[in-house]
């Protein structure tokens, strides 16, 4: 079974969403749920001499995306009175799916629905926020805010106004460093001096890592750190390896796939021996939700 999408206009720039612009076949990776703990590929064809350019999602029929899964409660029996609609959001660089019923959609009040939604039932639009978070679509990752402020930086010209922020802004990592360092002491103490995710025990590659973000020395607790060997501290950064919050076991972004960090994803962490010393489940909470599936 295929999906069909519609064709490519200018208002319905199918491709340009795909990031696929002069492609006829692209796959994504779209979570199907808010912990973004089931991804699956999609792939989506575009046909440029059907219907001038008609799209559709390949393989519905035996790789279902578990979003449209009857265990996730998508009809087994199409209703015409009240028919499913199958919904893609992106977010920044991400993609996530869901469906809902007719009936689900127009509960929504119209402004909080994309407009023309229930009269034309192909298109894209913006997604109103209550829209979004009807459906529990997460925010943006901290790896899609990496890349988009990479893109504004590559388009950035010299400013010479902006050497005083810069100014400061070198003072404040001077700041930064100094209390780095009793960070850094105090992590190697209560993880023996191993990373918490390679079990790497080489002290020159390890650093001291912060779950939530620096705001001040208060921040500099064991609590909301980790001890990380400098690679993984940096995926850790970028939230393409995370820690699951309940189960406590890392996590590993699809977009590392083929790599050797692939093989940490499901683990259990190396934590201090001290329970007091174990990351905070509200710190851990608020690095997954910015993680990359």
């Amino acid at each position: 079974m295929h999906i069909a999408l519609g064709v490519r206009t200018d208002l319905f720039p199918i491709d340009d969403f795909l990031n696929a612009r002069g492609q006829s076949d692209v796959d994504i990776s779209a979570a199907a749920d808010p912990t973004r703990t089931r991804v699956a590929h999609l792939a989506f064809s575009g046909n440029p001499r059907r219907r001038g350019g008609e799209w559709r999602i390949r393989d519905q029929y035996s790789n279902r995306h578990p979003a449209w899964a009857t265990t996730a409660g998508f009809p087994t029996v199409y209703d015409s009175s009240n028919p499913p609609y199958i919904l893609i959001f992106k977010i920044g660089t991400s993609f996530h799916a869901r469906f809902s019923l007719e009936s689900g959609i127009l509960a929504l009040r119209a402004a909080d629905r994309p407009k023309g939604m229930t009269s034309v039932h192909t298109g894209i639009g913006a997604a109103p926020p209550a829209f979004v978070a009807t459906f529990h679509v997460p925010g943006l990752s901290r790896f899609d805010e990496f890349l988009m402020q990479q893109e504004e930086e590559r388009g950035e010209a010299f400013d010479p106004k902006n050497i005083a922020d810069g100014r400061k802004r070198i003072i404040a990592a001077v700041v930064r460093r100094l209390g780095q360092q009793a960070f850094r002491r105090k992590l190697l103490s209560a993880y023996a001096a191993q990373c918490a995710m390679t079990q790497c025990k080489t002290p020159l590659v390890l650093e001291a890592a912060h779950i939530t973000p620096y705001r001040g020395l208060k921040t500099n607790a064991v609590s909301n750190g980790l001890l990380l060997r400098a690679d993984i501290h940096t995926l850790f950064d970028l939230a393409l390896i995370s820690i699951e919050p309940k189960k406590i076991v890392v996590k590993v972004s699809t977009l590392l796939e083929g790599s050797e960090y692939e093989a940490l994803d499901g683990r259990g962490p190396a934590l201090p021996s001290k329970t007091a010393l174990h990351p905070s489940t509200a710190a851990l909470e608020y690095h997954y939700r910015l993680f990359h599936p």
